[in-house]
């Protein structure tokens, strides 16, 4: 779209931007949103063993927080942190009483869960 002999303002940006979403969304810009799209799968959430109270084993030397986890060495859950539906870290105690925030995708490669 090429708009000769006007200075461009804020309102005709506007426009444009909304004219442009009309051609390209299926439904018009209405339709646009920030929303995902229904599905019928719930979202990922953690695996089911990892919640508050399970004991994790480290399965190799894990470098958490200043502390360093030895393999074998059991720690327990203390905390699960949720970021927009998903879990992606859970806070652990340590043997010597301290909580240590690690990552979904180290608990995952670096813990196993101990069978309770």
């Amino acid at each position: 779209m090429l708009i000769r002999g006007r200075r461009s303002t804020p309102s005709s940006l506007i426009v444009a931007v909304v004219a442009a979403l009309a051609a390209v969304v299926p439904g018009g810009a209405a339709g646009a949103s920030d929303e995902a799209p229904a599905s019928d799968e719930a979202p990922a959430k953690a695996p089911a063993d990892i919640a508050v109270g399970v004991r994790l084993e480290a399965v190799a030397d894990v470098k958490v927080a200043r502390a360093e986890v030895a393999r074998g060495s059991t720690v327990s859950v203390a905390r699960l942190i949720e970021r927009q539906g998903r879990i992606t870290a859970v806070d652990v105690e340590l043997a010597d009483g301290h909580i240590a925030r690690v990552a979904m995708a180290t608990v995952r490669t670096s813990f196993r869960v101990l069978a309770e």
